[in-house]
């Protein structure tokens, strides 16, 4: 995602506060874009609808979509991880062919496994009309699908265009969602989301097909392979996407959840948490913007000192500067992400009246904000480990948020109410300090690691000019 970081940072370079504004909003909906607007899209349609179609058939759709997003992101965190390092691997090697190969043969597993997995589930689940379970297994393939193409609109670097999709197609799922409705009532309202998603993912596909299918043919690539060689890979990403989860699928299945229609639950824990998720995304759009790019820069000046054969000394200076440079990109989120967090602390008892939470989520939301910042934290410092290649250290940082994330929060459920919603916060703590922990280990060793830890690999060989081949 570098490549679009430095093509929205022109923006900033070509205009004034328009191009700021204008490049940090793309990097908003590029860095969180699939969750970011449907969560948008799911609140106006609860705002507008919830006397067309009924309280009953709303909780539902929306504990199907909720389950959806939550599940597609931990069954295809394996594979998003492996998928985006044979990404980079093939780009660094120029074969852009590959890439071809690789996307066709991701997209197609990703689709008939959660065409499986979504089966399965949707075939036991109790209390749904067939129509639900038919959409909702739908709904499944489609989100897996557009989580896993996102990897290779990085490699095309067409922003303007993935952010038209998803504003457009999430203005469908909501247009669409509120005229099936009408009709059709709860299985009406969750086809017309599902039209709207659909419309995205086949853009985006489209998008990648042109861009790839143009500038070379198709070549082989060995993906199996790389899930064999990449096992730390697997882990983290199944474990951070699962430490995301873990703590609302417990709220869902103790004492606070509220059953909906089978299998499905929600919670009081549910609405402040995605309130939290949306307070950081300022974060993320600095981050693509600002940090990974300066950072990436900084990145390339030392490792070009060290395989063209500079001095020691030049090799220590490309060090130090990646240092300061991390030293200043941490102090930037912060200074970004904190006032943020304590101005919504101070009008969390504000937000809370406007939508109507209770005081245990006023709680809960408080706790949220702080554990959100903290997460930023600890994804800053899980991304430049695996810059560094350093992936048995991010597997760990995964895992420990994850098993944190675990105890922390059927803690805070067996301890009661007072407790609620402090499980995430101090989870987030623990993982961003091993983070930066080994951060810290991996620069203090980073000659070592350069030059005795790995293989030198040749340079990669020249290839011709083009959007792709400058990611």
């Amino acid at each position: 995602m570098a490549g679009i970081g430095f093509r929205l940072k022109r923006l900033i370079v070509e205009d004034t506060y328009s191009g700021w504004l204008r490049a940090h909003l793309y990097g908003a909906v590029l860095s969180a874009g699939p969750w970011l607007l449907s969560i948008c899209t799911l609140g106006t349609l609860a705002l507008l609808s919830r006397n067309l179609i009924g309280d009953t058939a709303h909780a539902r759709f929306q504990a199907i979509v909720v389950y959806t997003f939550t599940f597609s992101l931990v069954t295809t965190g394996a594979a998003h991880m492996v998928v985006t390092r044979q990404l980079a691997d093939e780009l660094y090697r120029g074969r852009i062919g590959a890439l071809v190969v690789s996307y066709r043969f991701t997209l197609g597993v990703t689709a008939l496994v959660h065409l499986g997995l979504g089966t399965l589930f949707y075939a036991f689940c109790p209390g749904l009309e067939p129509t639900l379970r038919l959409f909702g297994v739908m709904l499944l393939v489609v989100v897996s699908c557009t989580w896993m193409v996102m990897i290779y609109l990085g490699a095309a670097q067409d922003y303007a265009s993935v952010v038209a999709a998803f504003f457009v197609g999430n203005a469908a799922s909501l247009l669409a969602a509120l005229a099936l409705g009408r009709y059709l009532g709860g299985s009406g309202y969750l086809a017309g989301f599902l039209a709207g998603q659909a419309g995205i993912l086949f853009v985006l596909c489209a998008r990648v097909e042109r861009e790839f299918t143009t500038l070379r043919v198709p070549e082989s690539v060995d993906l199996v392979r790389a899930f064999a060689r990449y096992p730390e890979l697997i882990a983290a990403g199944v474990l951070y996407n699962a430490a995301i989860a873990v703590d609302r699928m417990i709220f869902w299945a103790g004492p606070t959840g509220l059953p909906i229609a089978g299998w499905f639950h929600a919670s009081l824990y549910d609405t402040p948490i995605f309130l939290c998720y949306l307070s950081v995304v300022p974060s993320l759009a600095i981050f693509l913007v600002s940090v990974e790019t300066d950072f990436y820069d900084r990145y390339r000046e030392y490792y070009g000192v060290a395989t063209k054969h500079g001095t020691l000394r030049q090799v220590l200076e490309a060090k130090r500067a990646i240092t300061v440079c991390l030293r200043d990109s941490l102090r930037r989120l912060l200074v970004a992400q904190a006032p943020l967090t304590l101005l919504l602390m101070a009008l969390a008892p504000w937000l809370a009246a406007t939508i109507g939470l209770d005081r245990l989520q006023l709680g809960i939301l408080r706790c949220g904000l702080v554990g959100a910042l903290l997460h930023v934290l600890c994804l800053f410092g899980g991304i430049v480990l695996l810059y560094f290649d350093r992936r048995r250290a991010a597997a760990e940082v995964a895992g420990l948020f994850f098993a944190a994330n675990l105890v922390f929060t059927l803690a805070t459920v067996v301890l009661g109410p007072r407790t609620y919603g402090l499980g995430y916060p101090l989870a987030a703590l623990l993982g961003c300090a091993w983070a930066y922990h080994r951060l810290e280990q991996t620069l203090e060793d980073l000659e070592y690691l350069t030059f005795a830890a790995q293989p030198m690999a040749p340079e990669a060989p020249a290839v011709e000019a083009s959007p792709s081949a400058s990611a």
